[in-house]
């Protein structure tokens, strides 16, 4: 305790709001009321290791794991009479911080916690507030890339079985919306979430695609899978991108019509850029109704980023039959593309360029694309394009769009340029 007492004293005024870290229960993470110590040298509050030891049964230490042969809990006075001073001194303070607890032992209590079913979602919360409370702190980098924390989570998403962790059933709601949430908090490495989301065939990203087509009513949760299925989908091997359900693209698509929620859009868009080229997927989110709804955000939308992948998305998309005639069909379609030409990026003009150049060849056959094109100064963009700095590959495609077979049409509208007309 003589170390206990120097750092007490060591305080200057700038450090009196800080709770030292030995106050700190490793269980409760709690300032402790009455401190006892057991055999294996560890301090723990009253309440806290009774709870541990007689009504959950453990018999082992909560952080060394020695085997207890000796259950007395020894009061801890000289700890006692320093938390008391302390409160005394600071008991006014209305911004007291708490010093950092001994992260590694709280992290292996709450990972003995979770082996019970009925702490699995107070633990997993547990979890989650170190994260975030630390997220900043480069000593803390550790645990939130640690994989095999990112394993724990993952068996209670897919509900199966682990050592020592007993499976969940599917009335457990909570425990599987906490480990989900977990999940987006953590960042193993690339070789452990391939590993993992290939598991089993891909059990997890199936379980995640169930939860976003399940829990409709629970957007929050399914905004939490789409985050940690577009990871997912950035490092697993492309026969996992296969086989998408219909009813998936239909719920991720909900997502993107909810504007308070910019990371789950954001995630919806790389999900699709990540997938749309494999099986059906393109014609399952056409049928789904990706483009009227992207037709609509990318009409209100100002951001470079999401502006970019909102023209891709619709441009992979356009290279299906039924993708043009959706585009065609939604009147503002047309000229949300062209009024985004020379106002988002290099990248955004070559994908506008490249679906109305997709759109305007094969649905020329009744001229009505290419009369709406032109009314909404598609062919002034387009000129516009050719005379600009954009790169070679864009002013290629431009002059592409020119010599369609209704470019004679065009030249003797007066809505065509006069500094193109032959």
């Amino acid at each position: 305790m003589q170390r206990e007492e120097q750092e007490i004293q060591r305080m200057d005024g700038s450090d009196h709001h800080i709770v030292p870290s030995f106050f700190i229960c490793p269980i409760s993470l709690q300032i402790m009321k009455d401190p006892v110590t057991i055999s294996t040298g560890m301090t723990f509050d009253r309440e806290s290791i009774q709870k541990w030891l007689f009504s959950y049964k453990n018999i082992a230490c909560p952080i060394t794991k020695q085997p207890l042969s000796d259950f007395r809990l020894t009061p801890n006075s000289n700890l006692l009479r320093l938390i008391q001073s302390w409160h005394l001194q600071h008991a006014s303070s209305s911004t007291t911080k708490f010093a950092e607890p001994n992260h590694d032992a709280l992290m292996k209590v709450l990972f003995e916690e979770i082996k019970q079913p009925h702490l699995q979602v107070k633990s997993l919360r547990k979890i989650k507030s170190l994260i975030q409370e630390n997220h900043g702190d480069n000593s803390r980098i550790s645990c939130i890339r640690d994989d095999s924390l990112f394993s724990l989570a993952v068996s209670l998403v897919v509900q199966t079985e682990l050592p020592g962790i007993p499976q969940i059933t599917g009335n457990d709601t909570p425990v599987i919306a906490e480990a989900v949430s977990l999940l987006c908090l953590l960042c193993p490495s690339d070789e452990a979430l391939k590993m993992v989301s290939q598991n089993e065939n891909g059990l997890l990203i199936c379980s995640l695609c169930s939860i976003m087509t399940q829990y409709l009513s629970n957007l929050q949760l399914r905004i939490q899978a789409a985050l940690v299925l577009k990871s997912i989908f950035e490092v697993v091997d492309d026969m996992y991108k296969e086989g998408l359900k219909f009813e998936f693209f239909e719920n991720i698509i909900e997502i993107l019509k909810d504007q308070n929620s910019k990371h789950g859009s954001m995630a919806v868009l790389a999900i699709l850029i990540r997938v749309l080229s494999y099986g059906k997927n393109k014609e399952k989110a056409i049928k789904g109704g990706c483009i009227p709804i992207l037709i609509e955000l990318l009409a209100e939308e100002n951001e470079r980023h999401v502006c970019e992948m909102m023209l891709v998305v619709l441009e992979k998309l356009c290279q299906k039959a039924e993708g043009r005639a959706a585009f065609l069909s939604h009147p503002a379609g047309m000229a949300a593309v062209v009024s985004k030409i020379l106002k988002v990026s290099h990248v955004g003009d070559d994908k506008s360029i490249s679906l109305l150049s997709c759109v305007l060849r094969f649905c020329t056959s009744s001229g009505e694309a290419a009369q709406e094109f032109m009314e909404v100064g598609g062919m002034t963009k387009i000129c516009l394009v050719i005379q600009s700095g954009s790169n070679s590959k864009t002013k290629e495609k431009a002059r592409e769009i020119l010599g369609f077979q209704y470019f004679k049409t065009w030249n003797k509208s007066p809505c065509f340029p006069s500094s193109f007309k032959a």
